[in-house]
């Protein structure tokens, strides 16, 4: 009886780890895949405004400049 009860802990106490393992692997894996947008500012920061297309500034007019992130 020892035999069987210690057997059927075994077995759940693996088959337990292996979906806890499974589960924190496939956890790892998700998440969205971080994609690098060009944005665009004007470079008097007259505005906050950063949009992701070039173009000039809404208020004075200077062209864009390309955001670098550091």
């Amino acid at each position: 009886m020892k035999k069987q009860a210690f057997l059927l802990f075994t077995v759940i106490a693996l088959v337990s780890t292996t979906f806890v393992s499974c589960g924190s692997a496939e956890k790892k894996q998700e998440g969205p895949i971080e994609t690098a947008k060009e944005q665009y500012q004007c470079p008097m920061k007259c505005t906050e405004e950063i949009l992701d297309k070039p173009g000039t500034c809404t208020v004075c007019g200077m062209e864009l400049e390309k955001i670098t992130k550091s």
